[in-house]
């Protein structure tokens, strides 16, 4: 039918005259109309007022899956058993943007979700922990931090800059 050939394309031409691309490739015309008579035309104002509002619903959804994590904020907490569980991807990012962890002994998991070699340093202690990872490998280590603030990033030229930092909240 109808509503399985048309496309989002398709309700923001003008409203006069719609394009429709069938499933054979075939552009055809559809022309306003309903089982019960012909609907009017969408003036303009009208044509743009849907454009922005599909154009503000695609926006707030972008937003809501920007942040990354398993928090609504963003923020991992380690897992059930203790260990903080870090993942990179090939887009060069972490799966959160912030992690937190208890004072002491903490033992981290670094996981790819794809292949490009990627590392992971706290910063100012890159000398205790550095993991490596490629090809969906894992690795994984310890390090002892006091309660406060660190920053954990891939040290591969360009990696950092590129979005691979996150913040370590450890209390």
């Amino acid at each position: 039918g109808l509503a399985s050939r048309a496309t989002w394309a398709d309700f923001l031409g003008s409203g006069r005259c719609l394009p429709a691309l069938g499933r054979s490739g075939v552009t055809s015309t559809i022309l306003p109309s309903s089982p019960t008579g012909s609907l009017p035309a969408m003036d303009e104002p009208r044509v743009l007022n849907l454009k922005w509002s599909v154009a503000a619903v695609v926006a707030a959804a972008l937003m809501a899956t920007a942040c990354g994590g398993g928090g609504s904020d963003g923020t991992l907490e380690p897992s059930e058993d203790g260990v903080l569980r870090v993942v990179a991807d090939d887009t060069m990012d972490f799966d959160a943007d912030t992690y937190r962890a208890a004072a002491g002994e903490i033992a981290i998991e670094y996981v790819l979700s794809g292949f490009q070699e990627h590392t992971l340093v706290v910063e100012g202690y890159e000398d205790e922990l550095a993991l490596s990872v490629e090809n969906g490998g894992s690795d994984s280590g310890t390090i002892t931090l006091e309660a406060g603030r660190y920053t954990l990033y891939c040290d591969i030229p360009g990696h950092r800059e590129g979005g691979m930092e996150a913040r370590l909240l450890v209390q």
